[in-house]
């Protein structure tokens, strides 16, 4: 479940703390937090992910730069054989930060939120944009690959073109463009500032648009999709009969697994619906986690999906939406499942107490 590709990808959220406080983040990170999730606890919750079959560790945050074992976490990832990547700022690739991990990480994602003044803006930094910029040389002297991340909101479309000839420019290898969500800072700060229907579907024309201008020079993601992708590729958000146990590997079933600074491990993206938390690695491993979601969990997320779309089919004027956010917010609308199952009541289950 989900359209990853041939891709079975984990985002570790390791600490909520960052050098900046910026408008529209996800998991209301700033230079005050201090949350961070023990390194040891990491190392056993990638091994067990090898073994589900995830293939891909991003790790973001927070500012993933200033957490202190991340070296140790890429080495071991990389040393299990999982690609790795980072998502980041930019404003802390100084030279001994990338001595100490460019041997162990296959892609750089920096944000970048626009021209300079709306980039700094969004950071609530002057000096965000010209730090980051600056710090680009050291990537391409070191052959490190990079690409961007810029965050669509409804009144950003028209800086799009600019940002992909800085992509261009700077010798970056991808864009993705994901739409602004109404959750952390952003329902404050940003309020009313996520892209709607109609300007998503400007989008998506735009981004094809430049896709067929550049010919392949620079590979742009949209994190949009259309409904009609539900008839046309079914596997990758529906999981068969959801009224019988999940067979497979975990990352068979679900190609993105989230695991927050706090140890809760979700599915699909942060902040997703804790009813569907598949327990948190404080309490448990994540191989002791498996069969719960095998058995209950996967087919109710299973379920919600299919509840999901058809309400939009009902609805009927196809459009294009980001479907993560959308079934996190059906989820919070429904209401289908109880509290999180946790370790104790899914060993009862296993064992055939309860």
């Amino acid at each position: 479940m989900g359209p990853t590709g041939k891709t079975r990808i984990v985002q570790i959220h390791p600490t909520r703390k960052c050098n900046l406080s910026c408008k529209h983040c996800y998991s209301s990170s700033s230079p005050q937090e201090s949350e961070s999730l023990e390194p040891a606890v990491l190392k056993d919750a990638l091994d067990d992910l090898a073994d589900e079959g995830y293939d891909w560790v991003s790790f973001s945050g927070g500012e993933p730069l200033v957490y202190e074992p991340l070296a140790e976490l890429l080495s071991h990832a990389k040393g299990i054989q999982m690609q790795t990547s980072l998502v980041s700022n930019g404003m802390l690739l100084t030279g001994a930060r990338l001595d100490a991990i460019e041997n162990d990480i296959n892609a750089l994602v920096m944000s970048l939120d626009g021209k300079p003044d709306s980039h700094n803006t969004m950071r609530n930094s002057s000096r965000a944009f010209e730090t980051m910029e600056r710090n680009l040389s050291q990537l391409r002297r070191r052959g490190i690959s990079f690409g961007f991340l810029f965050t669509l909101t409804q009144n950003n479309l028209d800086e799009l073109p600019w940002v992909v000839e800085f992509c261009l420019k700077s010798g970056a290898s991808g864009l993705m463009i994901h739409p602004l969500e109404n959750t952390g800072n952003a329902t404050t700060q940003l309020s009313g500032k996520a892209p709607d229907t109609i300007e998503s579907t400007h989008a998506w024309l735009l981004v094809e648009h430049l896709k067929k201008k550049l010919g392949g020079r620079l590979n742009i993601q949209l994190d949009l999709i259309h409904t009609s992708a539900f008839e046309q590729s079914p596997d990758q958000f529906f999981l068969g009969d959801y009224a019988t146990p999940l067979q497979g590997r975990l990352a068979e079933l679900l190609s993105v697994l989230v695991i927050e600074p706090d140890g809760e491990v979700v599915p699909l993206q942060y902040g997703f619906p804790r009813e569907y938390s598949l327990g948190n690695l404080r309490d448990c491993r994540i191989s002791d986690m498996v069969s719960g979601w095998q058995n209950r969990l996967g087919p109710e997320l299973n379920k919600l999906s299919t509840g999901l779309y058809s309400s939009l089919e009902n609805a009927g004027n196809g459009c294009f939406i980001n479907w993560y956010e959308r079934l996190g917010l059906y989820a919070r609308q429904t209401r289908t499942v109880s509290l999180p199952i946790r370790r104790t009541a899914w060993n009862m289950s296993t064992a055939g107490v309860a």
